[in-house]
């Protein structure tokens, strides 16, 4: 083997190329992307063969939709205080229950819930306001107040 077919086989290596054959000698190399991004391929061209080298290919997660939007409760049994992922801190928000129809306004003063299809943690004082303390999470709407 020769130091250009020893690189090859180090860089194939090294990203992850499966290599489907062990000469490299006089051979050019052409790199080609698939529109759909799902996989890449590198094709070698030697006089009229021609030979596929696949990389591995990129996962992708496909986008699961919640049916509801679902508030959980966490600490704090004083204050009528909320986390959520992207409002603001000091946005009063109103949670309405849609089980039972009760609301409550609340602060945002924390980051979360960081669980699938849940968009807000409420206060364990605001929980017990909006009923959800015995089933831990309730299907809710959100009302965006201001600050």
């Amino acid at each position: 083997m020769n130091q250009k077919s020893i690189v090859l086989a180090f860089l194939g290596t090294v990203t992850g190329i499966c290599l489907t054959t062990s000469s490299f000698n006089n051979q050019q190399a052409a790199f080609a992307s698939s529109q759909t991004g799902e996989s890449n391929i590198v094709e070698r061209v030697k006089k009229n063969q021609s030979l596929l080298i696949a990389r591995r290919r990129k996962r992708r997660r496909k986008a699961r939709k919640c049916s509801s939007q679902i508030a959980s409760y966490y600490g704090s049994n004083t204050k009528l205080t909320a986390a959520h992922k992207t409002l603001p801190f000091g946005t009063r928000v109103k949670v309405t229950n849609k089980r039972n129809g009760r609301s409550v306004i609340v602060r945002i003063n924390d980051r979360g819930p960081f669980i699938r299809c849940r968009v807000i943690d409420v206060s364990r004082k605001a929980a017990r306001q909006l009923g959800m303390i015995s089933s831990g999470i309730a299907p809710v709407t959100l009302q965006v107040l201001g600050r």
